[in-house]
């Protein structure tokens, strides 16, 4: 009976990492999202810029441009290894469905602090 209790609270531990994952996700496409509109936003700016021939404005626009190019690559990455955890979680808690034959119900997210 203990391999079978041990089981359920890793099944439940893989729960919470599988619930923590999955946020981390959501929270990391909206900022992806956020900053893929902040740099489409940003080029009919540089397109305009850049027919003006006014320097000092083609380079604000340049800076601005690429604050979001860098902004939405960092969001990229983040994301990237974000997912991977997710993915992770996710393989985690299907093992141990699998050895357990079915998932523990876990009502309450664990207290985070």
């Amino acid at each position: 009976m203990s391999d079978k209790s041990d089981l359920e609270n890793r099944a439940i531990e893989a729960i919470w990492n599988y619930r923590e994952a999955f946020a981390v996700v959501g929270r990391l496409e909206r900022k992806e999202r956020s900053a893929h509109r902040a740099l489409t936003r940003i080029l009919p700016e540089l397109g305009r810029a850049l027919r003006s021939q006014d320097t000092r404005c083609f380079k604000n626009s340049i800076k601005i441009g690429s604050a979001a190019v860098s902004r939405q690559n960092e969001a990229w990455a983040n994301l990237t290894e974000a997912t991977a955890r997710l993915d992770s979680a996710r393989s985690t808690l299907a093992a141990l469905e699998r050895q357990l034959g079915y998932l523990p119900k876990v009502s309450k997210p664990r207290d985070s602090g």
